[in-house]
């Protein structure tokens, strides 16, 4: 079982890469995107999912679960998120599991948060960021690259990763770190909706 880039993915094909790699690995869960990897040998088949729908859209679509753990493990860095926007002062709220997004901040700033421990792949060690979509549906994305001490918490505007589905960040230096701890975008973005609601206000 291997998937080239060239492989021209449709539903039945993605469905029956999940349904093989579930059989391989005897899994009763979702496979995550490493043991897609593992089993398959390459990047295509999460790559695939990521374009057509993203994990959760595939697991619901199938009707498997997705393992509590991971659901837990990405929830824990959510709630670290909202301490970290408490601080500054706003108000938050988490969202919907089905929401396209996972932190709603002041009522208008859409955030969606990623974590992502390291990983070994041929070209070295990174840390890589299932984005689900090309086309973001969030303001901000809050991405923590776990390592052995705190993690490095990068804050990137959307529009930066517009048209990207996955991210992947170098474990010793990369093109994004002038994201790291740049909550100052929450600030940016508050004061943006802010001058829209005024002038909303003045047109009515």
């Amino acid at each position: 079982m291997g998937y080239t880039r060239g492989t021209k993915w449709n539903d039945a094909l993605i469905e029956k890469g999940i349904t093989d790699v579930m059989n391989k690995a005897k899994l009763k869960t979702f496979p995550t995107h490493k043991q897609m990897y593992e089993m398959t040998g390459s990047m295509a088949l999460t790559n695939a999912v990521s374009k057509h729908g993203g994990t959760r859209y595939w697991a619901e679509k199938l009707g498997i679960e997705i393992k509590p753990s991971e659901s837990k493990f990405g929830e824990e860095f959510e709630f670290k998120t909202m301490e970290y926007i408490k601080h500054m002062g706003y108000l938050c709220k988490k969202t919907p599991v089905r929401y396209p997004y996972d932190i709603l901040v002041e009522n208008n700033i859409k955030v969606d948060v990623k974590c992502s421990n390291l990983y070994q792949g041929k070209s070295g060690e990174y840390y890589t960021f299932n984005l689900e979509k090309s086309m973001p549906t969030c303001d901000i994305f809050v991405c923590f690259c776990l390592t052995d001490g705190l993690p490095r918490i990068y804050i990137i505007p959307s529009i930066v990763l517009s048209g990207i589905t996955q991210l992947s960040i170098g474990k010793n230096t990369s093109k994004y770190d002038k994201y790291i701890d740049q909550w100052v975008y929450f600030r940016k973005y508050d004061e943006f909706y802010q001058k829209v609601m005024e002038g909303a206000k003045q047109c009515v």
